[in-house]
């Protein structure tokens, strides 16, 4: 292993330094402690200021020509002190999710099952979604923006199958104003590793590492869960939305989508066969805020669903 473009992580040895090494949670904790009427503004400040980058295409321009690189000082301080590689530029970055790509074009996991489907999530050599999902999230900073409107100052939110967790990354550095409470959850992979390594010191985020097996993963009672790109990949869709019903507050957030994908063996057999039943259980057990739910084999596109009773 060269530690440049043939980096072979061992997942698990990663994931056991890093639980031994953090520092626990303060369930306590909120995002806006310690900001005062001061900080707070600042925090408002910035938010609108990027916003308007944002809107603007001036945020995306200076990212492809490589003049906001606070996106990559972050990478390559993970990828060299957390993963232990060699030192990389920016260059160095296009070039590796490159090689990384065309290596994942090689790997052909076995799919034909919910098992061995979630497995492949957990296969070291995925070292390209690292890459991706980093550049897709420098690209877009303001993830949250179009549900922050719906959530309320204290909430205690959560993110399911987070990955890199966008939502939570969005809201933790965009966002400390509401005085979130955050939680994580996803099952132990490198991406749960980048984003447990970028909570490292933000004591009101809660990364759950889930059992594969474990349905009811969420510990406590939530305001709102997001599980977006998440249902198809489930083993067990409809045991996971029964938990999402018992962590929910009355009246709490579900916000989802449910994608149907054209490539083959991107969808777990259950989540096909479960999807229709999933979608009724929803209008069963919430009521629509915004967006649709559609049940005629359609994509669901991200919608905002109320926890009725």
């Amino acid at each position: 292993m060269n530690r440049y473009d043939d980096f072979r992580p061992d997942v698990p040895a990663l994931l056991a330094a890093q639980e031994r090494g953090r520092r626990p949670p303060d369930p306590q904790a909120r995002s806006g402690d310690g900001l005062g009427v001061g900080g707070r503004l600042v925090s408002l400040a910035r938010l609108y200021w990027l916003g308007l980058q944002v809107r603007l295409g001036l945020h995306r321009r200076l990212v492809y020509a490589n003049l906001r690189l606070d996106w990559f000082t972050e990478f390559q301080t993970y990828w060299c002190e957390a993963l232990g590689n060699r030192a990389i530029l920016p260059h160095d970055f296009f070039h590796l999710a490159g090689v990384y790509r065309q290596r994942l074009q090689t790997i052909e996991p076995d799919l034909g099952s919910d098992a061995a489907h979630l497995e492949s999530w957990r296969d070291a050599r995925m070292v390209s979604y690292l890459f991706s999902h980093s550049y897709r999230q420098a690209l877009q900073p303001l993830h949250a923006h179009r549900y922050a409107r719906f959530l309320r100052r204290g909430w205690r939110v959560a993110e399911y199958g987070c990955g890199t967790a966008p939502i939570l990354f969005a809201l933790a550095r965009r966002y400390r104003h509401l005085d979130l409470a955050l939680v994580g959850a996803d099952i132990p992979h490198l991406l749960f590793h980048f984003a447990r390594w970028r909570f490292r010191d933000d004591r009101f985020v809660t990364m759950v590492s889930v059992n594969p097996s474990d349905d009811a993963a969420l510990p406590g009672r939530y305001d709102a869960i997001f599980c977006l790109e998440v249902f198809e990949h489930l083993p067990r869709p409809l045991a996971v939305l029964r938990h999402f019903v018992d962590v929910l507050q009355p009246g709490g957030l579900l916000i989802f989508d449910y994608v149907r994908s054209e490539g083959t063996g991107l969808d777990t057999p259950t989540a096909l066969r479960d999807r229709d039943a999933a979608l009724r259980f929803i209008l069963e057990h919430f009521e629509l805020v915004q967006g649709q739910i559609p049940t005629d084999g359609r994509d669901v596109a991200p919608a905002v669903v109320r926890k009725r009773g």
